[in-house]
């Protein structure tokens, strides 16, 4: 008996002593989208022209799902983003935007970048077949440092670049 009161006793005070871990609601970091990778576009040819885009997307706003929770000086949240996909020489629906995250110290250095994509399709418009404007959202889970901003950009090869500029 004198074994469990023991056992019971020192498993009160661990419990007791141990340091619990305090989370609590923040400011969400500030969003930024790339002013040279905001814009993205595709074609269904071999080469990209002016002539042959297939469609043009934008990011056009965030949200944070949830709120932003700091625990140990990290800040968890769900991040959504919203494309607006603008159809030009499209002949086929699929749409595929890659497109990166990167983490910001207060100097604007790069600290972390993460790479993702969207796969969706084209809408059609029900009275004559042709593609319409289409929103596409994405979501992200992100944890970042409490003082960190957050830099939204589409990834784009040189060929792209130089169509954009």
């Amino acid at each position: 008996m004198k074994k469990y009161f023991t056992l019971f006793i020192s498993l009160f005070f661990i419990s007791c002593a141990s340091e619990k871990q305090q989370s609590f609601v923040y400011l969400c970091p500030e969003i930024l989208f790339s002013k040279d990778h905001r814009i993205y576009v595709s074609s269904e040819e071999q080469s990209l022209t002016l002539n042959n885009v297939s469609y043009k997307a934008e990011f056009n706003n965030y949200n944070f799902i949830d709120e932003c929770i700091n625990s140990s000086n990290n800040t968890k949240s769900r991040l959504s983003i919203l494309f607006v996909v603008k159809p030009y020489k499209a002949i086929n629906s699929d749409i595929l935007l890659p497109y990166y995250i990167a983490i910001l110290d207060d100097q604007k250095n790069i600290l972390d970048i993460q790479y993702y994509k969207v796969v969706g399709d084209l809408k059609k418009n029900i009275d004559d077949s042709s593609y319409i404007e289409t929103e596409i959202i994405d979501t992200q889970d992100i944890n970042i440092s409490s003082s960190n901003n957050i830099l939204i950009g589409f990834m784009l090869d040189k060929e792209k670049m130089k169509i954009l500029n």
